[in-house]
């Protein structure tokens, strides 16, 4: 009887002690679970976080070295204007008495062009027209103009053709053909074979609109040209050489 009850008393001790080790235990298995499962979670958008990085850079560097425009051949049309220096002597003789005009100024001139893009954007052939003009002015209030007209097939070579911004450098050759225009009783013309060089650097604002800044420098026909005009009652003989044009000039060409 003593010992049922001994048995009775040490089971009713023992029970709450049990159900609290197992509910600790259950617990402890619990949090673990939890943590695991927040480690692999948080793992999970790490690297889904890094996959994400390395797809957007890859994506910005796929941007930068691709060609931001169509890079088929394409045909254009181009207009340009500036200003331009005529070089060359001319020389009034009255009597035995000579004289050379002062070197003209500046003045502006215009321009068009139609040609056509290589494949890659990297190079472009176009003829172009220009017209210039130079003012020639004597001590003796004696002048005239000198209108020059140029026809060139132009081929330039354009660098970082897959960019916005290209530098271009190329050569020209055609036929020039300059003549005088003033309020005297004749002129003179002239004409022949010229050749040059161009630079500069273009803006492609858009797929068809490009904006180029340039420099130009053409040889003329070297010769001398003597003829005779009267003004004032007087008969002047004038010797007129024009030998270089330099330009610089402000374009926009359209694609097609």
């Amino acid at each position: 009887m003593k010992i049922t009850t001994i048995a009775s008393v040490i089971t009713i001790a023992l029970i709450p002690a049990m159900f609290s080790s197992a509910c600790m235990a259950y617990t402890s298995n619990d949090v673990e679970s939890v943590n695991s499962g927040d480690v692999a979670s948080t793992t999970e958008v790490q690297n889904d976080t890094t996959t994400k990085a390395t797809t957007v850079s890859a994506e910005a560097i796929d941007a930068v070295t691709m060609s931001r425009f169509d890079d088929s051949p394409r045909y254009f049309v181009g207009i340009i204007a500036g200003s331009s220096k005529l070089n060359g002597t001319d020389i009034a003789t009255l009597g035995s008495e000579s004289q050379e005009a002062s070197s003209p100024d500046a003045s502006g001139f215009g321009g068009l062009s139609i040609g056509r893009y290589s494949a890659n954007g990297g190079s472009r052939i176009y003829y172009s027209y220009e017209q210039h003009s130079a003012d020639t002015t004597f001590d003796s209030a004696l002048s005239y103009s000198t209108k020059t007209s140029l026809h060139l097939l132009n081929a330039d070579r354009i660098f970082r053709a897959d960019k916005s911004v290209n530098p271009f450098i190329g050569l020209h050759f055609g036929y020039g053909i300059a003549k005088s225009d003033s309020e005297l009783s004749s002129g003179y013309k002239d004409s022949g074979l010229v050749f040059g060089l161009q630079a500069g650097v273009a803006w492609r604002a858009s797929e068809q609109f490009t904006i180029e800044l340039g420099l130009r420098h053409t040889v003329l026909p070297d010769n001398s040209k003597e003829w005779s005009a009267t003004s004032g009652g007087n008969t002047y003989k004038f010797q007129s050489t024009q030998s270089t044009l330099s330009s610089a000039y402000l374009g926009a060409n359209y694609r097609f």
